[in-house]
């Protein structure tokens, strides 16, 4: 299985550990909404779609069961992410 489409939506504010929201393809027949990129206490990492419980803590909708799918995920995200807020810097320096 493999990513073969990423979006990403940058909300980075002052402050705030969410960067971005995210929305990707696998295999071109299923889409993940609803992903985010969080800043963790020691790098950025891909949080997975989630809910509030009946006890009020976030469950995971939809995840890897895999390291490497996992890996494969995070690898693409970032990657994209990446990319896409270096094309932000790059608009906002030529302003």
């Amino acid at each position: 299985m493999e990513v073969t489409k990423v979006n990403i939506y940058l909300r980075e504010k002052e402050g705030s550990r969410l960067k971005a929201f995210v929305d990707f393809t696998l295999d071109d027949c299923l889409a993940v909404k609803g992903a985010k990129i969080i800043e963790g206490n020691k790098r950025l990492f891909v949080s997975m779609p989630g809910k509030l419980n009946k006890f009020g803590r976030e469950e995971n909708l939809v995840f890897p069961i895999n390291k490497e799918m996992r890996d494969k995920i995070e690898e693409a995200v970032m990657a994209e992410y990446e990319k896409v807020k270096n094309e932000k810097m790059g608009e906002v320096n030529e302003s």
